[in-house]
């Protein structure tokens, strides 16, 4: 279990680089990076997203997203997510976008290969004028399977008979929070996010807070 618990709580960052709507003026492209502490892990991520413009003054952002924690870099503990958002709610200056992401997180060390997949749905209801937003934050991220492959060590030293294979959901992360942003310039945009979150089956890891910030470059 201790590998499942090292694979849920690997490269935390989420989302879809969160941040006011595209509009034709700024431009559909974003491309984005973000840093920041969620629980206890310090992550870095980079992201592109295309916005397709609907009627209504409505908005489909497709977007990707990988991450890597920034206390120890490596290739072996990452995090990729992909996925839609578009605004539910559109009236005037206030929006209610939602977004969907498909999930895969890797972990590999000497004792186990694990590969988790998952998915996130966030929303982000708030006020959207043209050069700054204020919104909430809620998000539920969930794993639901995840593929263990176990080494020798692991064997050795922890459990002999341990079965390789798929295991079943093994945790989520809900957060409560807040974002606020805008842009300094017609194409830059800078942000930061935060709030609480409450972990599955691993709400013993303190302090139950995140805090992130970024930018995006719009073209």
């Amino acid at each position: 279990m201790s590998a499942l618990a090292s694979l849920v709580m690997a490269a935390v960052l989420a989302g879809a680089g969160p941040g006011q709507r595209p509009s034709p003026d700024s431009g559909a492209n974003v491309v984005g990076t973000e840093v920041g502490v969620d629980g206890t892990t310090l992550a870095w991520s980079l992201g592109y997203a295309r916005a397709l413009f609907l009627p209504g003054e409505r908005t489909l952002l497709l977007a990707t997203r990988f991450t890597l924690p920034m206390t120890q870099p490596d290739m072996g503990d990452w995090r990729w997510a992909a996925g839609a958002r578009v605004d539910a709610l559109a009236l005037g200056r206030f929006a209610w976008p939602v977004e969907l992401d498909l999930v895969v997180r890797g972990l590999s060390n000497r004792s186990v290969d694990a590969l988790g997949l998952g998915t996130e749905l966030i929303t982000a209801p708030g006020w959207y004028p043209k050069r700054w937003f204020v919104a909430a934050e809620l998000s539920w991220d969930q794993q639901w399977g995840t593929h263990l492959e176990h080494g020798a060590d692991y064997r050795r030293y922890v459990y002999e008979d341990v079965q390789d294979g798929w295991y079943g959901p093994t945790g989520f992360t809900m957060r409560y929070g807040a974002r606020v942003g805008g842009l300094p310039w017609r194409h830059m945009e800078l942000w930061v996010r935060g709030g609480y979150e409450q972990h599955g089956r691993f709400d013993q890891l303190a302090p139950p807070l995140y805090a992130i910030a970024g930018v995006n470059f719009r073209f």
